[in-house]
Parts: structure tokens; sequence; C-alpha cells
């Protein structure tokens, strides 16, 4: 990496670990499309998925004690969301997904118009497990493909009307372990090198740095201002999945 290249990913990935400290999502949606304009969509991917990984267990200790609350509609979530994930890590090396972002992008703008207009929206428990393993699924296609399972998750998880704590775990542990899955599937197909390595070790101390204030900063926050911030992170991230294809 250049100098300039080094200077792109540090500023993104402060500014998107600092939002995702707050709220749990955001992060890699944020910095890709950033780091991609001067490296490449893979090379993006591939790097910012390691810093991930580690800032997510960060966030899953710092919010353990709500588990009780999320645990009920995550097992269905996690294994389709590791059939998504390798399908999308071979995926990216593989097609042109643009398609179908466009298309999520789509979907999460439209839910986000939605719950401005009904703020009492709750998904009842019915819908909620009905709709757990294809919230995977879809979800792990985009955390293998893009680096970023958050519009989907995310949305899924903020129609459930969680307070802060249990949301940020409820998202953090699909995010972990299909991130997870990400990296072994990246490296399996033969998406990593030694440059890519130190890029991943260089943007974690940024990472790290940005969580701690970020963290503290979200524990003050009432219910209604997280879910409106939650609101603004996915609408930034639809944003940038369309801007990311045109």
């Amino acid at each position: 990496m250049d100098p300039l290249q080094v200077v792109f990913l540090v500023a993104a990935v402060a500014f998107g670990f600092f939002l995702k400290g707050i709220t749990g999502i955001g992060a890699p949606l944020l910095i890709v499309p950033i780091v991609a304009g001067t490296t490449g969509i893979e090379f993006a991917v591939t790097v910012v998925a390691i810093p991930t990984v580690i800032a997510n267990t960060w966030l899953l200790w710092d919010t353990r004690k709500s588990v009780r609350e999320v645990a009920w509609f995550l097992l269905p979530l996690l294994t389709a969301g590791t059939v998504g994930t390798v399908l999308g890590a071979w995926a990216l090396l593989h097609f042109d997904s643009r398609l179908m972002t466009l298309v999520l992008a789509g979907f999460v703008l439209a839910y986000i118009a939605w719950s401005l207009m009904n703020r009492n929206f709750k998904l009842g428990d019915v819908w909620a497990r009905r709709l757990s393993a294809p919230t995977g699924f879809l979800g792990g296609i985009l955390q293998g493909g893009t680096g970023a399972s958050g519009p989907v998750i995310g949305t899924y998880v903020h129609a459930l009307n969680l307070d802060r704590a249990a949301f940020v775990l409820a998202v953090t542990i699909p995010f972990e372990i299909l991130g997870i899955v990400q990296i072994a599937s990246l490296a399996v197909f033969g998406g990593y090198d030694q440059e890519r390595l130190v890029a991943a070790a260089i943007a974690t101390v940024p990472a790290l740095i940005a969580m701690r204030p970020a963290m503290r900063l979200g524990d003050r926050m009432s219910k209604e201002t997280f879910r409106m911030i939650v609101l603004v992170v996915l609408g930034g991230a639809a944003i940038r999945l369309i801007w990311s294809v045109l």
C-alpha cells in the first residue's frame, strides 16, 4: 500500500468503527467503498474483515449480559447465515453482484420509511421466528460478498424493538460468526496475501481506538435516540451500497 492508501484506510476505519461502537452496525459498509476507491473491492473486503471480527469480540464481551433476550432467534439465523457467507465469499471472487446490492439497498430504504411512519412497530414473535433463517441466509451472502451483513441483519433486529445492549449483542453475534466464516472462506479461496494481512493489522489500531468512547456514548443514549441513530446508519449503509454500484 502507498501512503495515500494508508491514510484513506486509517481515516475510514476510525469513522466506521466509531459508529459501530455506538450501534453495533455500519462499519464495513461505510469503510469498504471508501477504501475500495483506492485499492479495489476485493482488497478492501478482505482487509476490513479482520479488524471487524476483533472489534465484534469486544462488543460481545461488553453486552454479554443481554444474551437471554436474543438467544431465541439466533440459531436458525446463524445456521443459514453460515451457508450464505460461504456462497457470498465464492461469489465475490467470481461474479458481479451489483443487481443484488441494489435490490437490498432498496429494501433497507423502504424499511426505514416504514419505521419512521410507524414509530411503535414491533415484529411479532411468530414472524420473527419465520424470518430468522431467510435473514441469516441473505445477510450471509452479503457478508461474504461485500464484507457487511449489517443492512439485512440490522434491519431485522431493529424491527424487534430491543434496547441498545440487546440490539448490539443480537447483531454482533451473527456478525462475529459470519465474519469468522468469511475470513476462513476467503483464505481458502486465496483471498489473503502478506500485503493484505499487514493492511489488516494497520486497520485494527484505529478501529480499537475509536470503539471505546463510542461504546460509552452509546450507553448513555435513550432507547428512542439510539433507534433513530440506527436508522440513520442503515440509511447511510443503503446509500453506500447504491453508490458502490453506480
